[in-house]
């Protein structure tokens, strides 16, 4: 399920897929923080997206996995990347979570006349935690991608270039 597609390996595909997704849904989850007058339009694009970046992790990983099996190379190299790669599904797992409670936790004005999209949210003290929480996990996020994915290239190119 995992092994090819088009009869190319599935992981050179979606693993360009995860490196362009992952940070423009933590970017997005950053502006919904900082923005609060854009809430009312992101609010439920980054629902939709936080709920999809652990599926596409998870994804990513398990034909990784199957690309390995495939060429049967094992490498340090390779080793720390998927270690890396575990690593980013747990923190997109969380990603996840925060943003999805900060969707319903994070209230903001609506410029629309019939005020829908507006919402009140919890009391301030914890909009501000669910909002550093939720920055903090963008961050990790974003560390996360640029980490595994140089141990990647650094799996693939090594000794090539």
């Amino acid at each position: 399920m995992f092994d090819d597609f088009f009869g190319l390996p599935l992981h050179a595909f979606i693993v360009h897929t995860t490196v362009v997704v992952l940070p423009a849904v933590a970017m997005l989850a950053v502006a919904f923080v900082a923005v609060p007058s854009w809430r009312w339009l992101t609010r439920w694009p980054l629902v939709l997206g936080a709920a999809g970046v652990p599926v596409l992790t998870w994804v990513t990983i398990k034909a990784g996995e199957s690309l390995q099996e495939a060429i049967g190379l094992d490498s340090a190299l390779i080793d720390t990347h998927a270690s890396r790669a575990q690593l980013l599904l747990y923190y997109s797992v969380a990603f996840a979570v925060l943003a999805v409670v900060a969707a319903f936790a994070l209230g903001g004005p609506s410029p629309l006349v019939s005020g829908a999209g507006s919402r009140r949210g919890l009391a301030r003290p914890l909009q501000v935690g669910v909002g550093v929480a939720l920055v903090v996990a963008s961050a990790l996020v974003l560390v996360q991608v640029v980490l595994t994915g140089d141990a990647g290239s650094r799996a693939v190119w090594d000794g090539v270039v």
